[in-house]
């Protein structure tokens, strides 16, 4: 046996893959459940942005939405733009959206209190319509220094409001102009210098399309049904250095008797980046990682917190999985550098003809991947451990399992080869012992067994009792074909008449047991010893198809025998043999406590009589046994005899000096 099939080998080989899977299930459990956890401690962060962003959204659409939808009522407003008289209608325009600049952009900006503390009124002064007089032109003059000195004008570029106007093709309609001397735009000769300035972002954002971006080829009457709010990234600085993304207010305005769509009021404010900046730095530090914000806004990233290096990657990312999934909030894992990072998105504007945009979270997952290779350390040297322990229990539980069962295995092979005395040690009180136990029962009950066996084969002849074993220790009666074999000591009683009744046994033993072994050797049953003869049947219980042939053979080879034995025996017998063939009652006869399997009829008594007028190393046989075997003997007949017993003349026939068989 191999050892891969023993059954130590078996346990281990079952308790192995048990003790694996349970690791690598506890490992893979434990993991999601540390994935989870870091999962939901990210996407709460970027909800919480999310919410903070979405109220302050809300409470700056509600105020400004009003103020603007109110600005494109007024009818001043209409009726310029009407006639097309753009300065008058920027005229209109500056005084509430130089309010709503200061309320909306100065006081989210650091510093804007000190601004206000003892200063001028955030609004710039009100400039007089020209027309020539030299006290007006000193009194639009003292205006202009008042407003070169204006908070508004102390405001980076970066601050500054977008405020533009658009014609029904999306064409823009103001355009300013640089100076020499720091940057800053002004405003061309021909309009008020009051007119509310657009920022060098909104000229940037201009610069690289004649028109709205996003309109394509529509016109802004068919878009633009009412308000929108979107979404624009600009550029601005020297060398277009620094992003920024603006939100951006349109409000159409039309013709309140005939509903002509006349234009449209642009008006930007820069979308503050205090609370990714306060994010970043609050998870900085962390063992988590810091959280990196931005927002996703015609196909770039603008953001304060992510490298420049990676916003392409994310921007990449983000684009694909909108374009190609339409969804507009989702968590993804992606590889920046050889390192995982974690993305979630949610698109700001969904619906919107505006571009879309999308608030991003990004945060790397080198410090989770760490915890998590850690993770698998800990458990797989849990595993290991858990392993090693197992091998010890299963060698230790399988010594105790297998010892018992070795030993039953030894006992199962010794009672193989015959030895029923085999016993096996009873150790145990469990199931393994009460095994041991009945492998003893066993042992013994089949030791007595072969006793029985042996005795039976002893007072019976083989074959037949193994017919008695296999049919319950019966052989009902039947008639069978059988050919008989009597032999006979000649001079029998006259040999051992002053012989000791020890040698005569001895003697008696000797000649049968040669015999009986020819006997065996043809295939014969030996019915029976009588005295000095022995009864030899062929073809009961069991029929070969040649049983005179293999009772002639069988008598010559007795002779045979007989003359060896001589040479070496101190006694020398000579013996006769009778034969006869024909149908007899065979079957097992006797009394309820004792059987004996023989044969009845006539030709049994014809064998019988054919035995004694055989005379010393002679065969003599009747006519149907010669018949059956003539055919591999050669014998000579003798004259017609009337046999003792018998009611008619028997013609036998004496066998020939023996051929080659």
């Amino acid at each position: 046996m191999k050892w891969y099939q023993s059954f130590r080998a078996r346990l281990i080989l079952t308790m192995f893959p048990v003790v694996a899977g349970i690791t690598i299930a506890t490992l893979v459990l434990a993991e999601w459940k540390f994935m989870e956890s870091y999962r939901r401690l990210f996407e709460e962060q970027f909800d919480s942005q999310i919410s903070s962003y979405s109220s302050g959204k809300k409470k700056r659409t509600e105020a400004l939405s009003k103020i603007l939808d109110k600005l494109a009522h007024e009818p001043e407003l209409i009726a310029s733009i009407s006639k097309k008289d753009f300065s008058d209608a920027s005229r209109l325009l500056r005084s509430e959206l130089e309010h709503l600049t200061s309320d909306r952009i100065l006081s989210d900006l650091p510093g804007a209190s000190l601004m206000r503390q003892g200063g001028p009124p955030l609004a710039p002064p009100q400039l007089p319509r020209p027309n020539g007089d030299d006290k007006d032109k000193d009194k639009e003059k003292d205006a202009k220094d008042r407003l070169r000195d204006h908070p508004l004008n102390r405001l980076p570029l970066s601050q500054l409001p977008y405020i533009a106007m658009i014609d029904p093709e999306g064409n823009f309609l103001l355009s300013p102009k640089k100076n020499n001397s720091g940057g800053r735009d002004i405003l061309p000769p021909t309009l008020p210098a009051a007119l509310p300035r657009e920022s060098s972002t909104s000229a940037e954002f201009r610069r690289k399309s004649g028109k709205l971006q996003w309109l394509g080829d529509r016109k802004l009457a068919d878009v633009l049904k009412e308000q929108e709010i979107g979404y624009l990234r600009v550029e601005f600085g020297e060398d277009n250095r620094y992003e920024q993304v603006r939100e951006v207010y349109i409000t159409p305005v039309r013709d309140p008797k005939s509903g002509q769509f006349l234009g449209a009021i642009l008006f930007g404010l820069p979308l503050q980046v205090l609370a990714e900046k306060v994010l970043y730095e609050q998870t900085k530090h962390s063992d988590l990682g810091e959280i990196m914000s931005g927002v996703w806004v015609e196909e770039g990233l603008v953001s304060t917190t992510i490298p420049k290096e990676e916003r392409e990657i994310v921007a990449a990312h983000i684009a694909d999985s909108i374009h190609h999934t339409h969804k507009t909030q989702r968590g993804m894992t992606i590889s920046i550098h050889g390192e995982r990072h974690q993305i979630y998105y949610r698109v700001l504007n969904p619906g919107s003809p505006f571009p879309l945009a999308a608030q991003v979270n990004l945060y790397p997952l080198t410090a989770m991947d760490k915890e998590l290779a850690d993770l698998r350390w800990d458990v797989g040297m849990l595993g290991v451990v858990s392993l090693a322990i197992a091998l010890v229990a299963v060698l230790y539980i399988s010594r105790g399992l297998s010892g018992p069962v070795s030993e039953i295995v030894s006992g199962t092979h010794e009672i193989e080869h015959g030895n029923y005395d085999v016993r096996v040690p009873v150790r145990r009180r469990d199931e393994l012992g009460r095994l041991a136990a009945s492998f003893n029962e066993m042992a013994a009950g089949l030791a007595l067994q072969e006793k029985y066996r042996s005795v039976l084969n002893a007072v019976a002849d083989r074959t037949v009792a193994e017919q008695l074993i296999t049919q319950s220790g019966t052989l009902g009666g039947e008639i069978r074909h059988v050919t008989m074999l009597f032999c006979d000591i000649r001079g029998f009683t006259a040999i051992t008449e002053n012989m000791p009744p020890a040698d005569v046994i001895d003697l008696l033993n000797e000649h049968m047991t040669a015999l009986t072994d020819v006997a065996y050797r043809h295939g014969g049953i030996v019915d029976k010893f009588v005295g000095d003869l022995i009864m030899v049947l062929f073809g009961a219980p069991l029929s070969t198809g040649e049983d005179a042939q293999r009772a002639v053979q069988c008598a010559q080879d007795m002779l045979r025998v007989r003359r060896e034995l001589n040479e070496v025996s101190r006694h020398s017998l000579e013996i006769g043999i009778g034969l006869a063939t024909g149908s007899v009652v065979a079957g097992c006869m006797g009394s309820d406590q004792r059987l004996s399997y023989t044969v009845l009829g006539h030709r049994v008594n014809l064998a019988s009589r054919l035995c004694s007028i055989a005379q010393a190393g002679e065969i003599i046989m009747d006519q149907e046994t010669y018949t059956d075997s003539q055919s591999i003997i050669h014998a000579e007949p003798m004259p017609p005899m009337q046999l003792k017993g018998i009611s008619e003349p028997v013609h036998p026939w004496r066998v020939a000096p023996v051929r080659a068989a």
